[in-house]
């Protein structure tokens, strides 16, 4: 999609308001438009601010009795009980799920919802590696010459899980190293980043419409694993992975 086409789609986007198919071809515009990464960044900061509790005004026990003594309104007790319509309770139940669904959406972390985002959007597209090879001595040399920094790039032992290649990723506002392992049928990605970009994983475990995110730190590196994977058998990969990054 060009930057004319994904400007008026950004609000929706935000917001997790489009279809998969476009959502998916937005992202990919957005990690390469610094215009874009830019609106996004400020949205979600002023979002941020509007949800601080510093906004939220509690008025004082009692203001409301002085109100109505002041206005001369004389609050009489209530003389029966109001049955609600099945419609009303029915629709009052409605909001009340809406409400809790969006709640539970609002606590994955914006990190964890950014690595599922750049998983999809790699496995959908034609460029889920950018350097294809099984042998770290290939794939690390190469990251050296993209990012400021060299990742590690440990190949399993067991036979059962191979190393693909790697590609330089967006997520979580910076340029990443995305390391690509197979197991199976199933695509593993290993973002890296440096710790010293002080963004770190903090609760970015997480499980996001049938993907899940696992997260370790090797030496001076945050590393986040996505995949389709069961819990138990990334868990079991990421354990893996440490061990042989070390």
């Amino acid at each position: 999609m060009t930057h004319d086409q994904v400007l008026p789609l950004l609000d929706a986007y935000i917001d997790d308001e489009l279809d998969v198919a476009t959502s998916v071809a937005v992202t990919e515009h957005v990690t390469t438009c610094s215009d874009c990464q830019r609106w996004l960044a400020e949205r979600r900061v002023l979002s941020a601010r509007c949800r601080e509790p510093s906004l939220r005004y509690l008025p004082p026990p009692g203001m409301e009795r002085r109100l109505s003594l002041r206005l001369g309104v004389r609050r009489e007790p209530p003389t029966r009980t109001f049955v609600w319509p099945a419609a009303a309770a029915a629709a009052l139940v409605l909001t009340l799920s809406g409400y809790l669904v969006g709640q539970m959406q609002a606590r994955v972390p914006e990190v964890a919802t950014d690595l599922v985002a750049a998983h999809v959007r790699a496995v959908l597209s034609t460029r889920d590696i950018d350097v294809r090879s099984s042998d770290h001595h290939t794939v690390r040399p190469w990251f050296a010459t993209q990012l400021p920094f060299s990742p590690p790039v440990p190949e399993l032992a067991g036979g059962d899980v191979d190393l693909m290649g790697g590609r330089v990723d967006f997520v979580n506002h910076m340029r990443v190293a995305a390391l690509v392992y197979q197991r199976g049928h199933h695509v593993i990605d290993v973002f890296v980043w440096p710790r010293s970009s002080n963004r770190d994983l903090r609760g970015a475990e997480a499980a996001i419409d049938g993907f899940h995110v696992e997260t370790a730190e090797v030496g001076d590196f945050h590393a986040a694993m996505v995949s389709d994977m069961s819990v138990a058998e990334l868990r079991e990969f990421r354990d893996r992975w440490v061990t042989a990054a070390r």
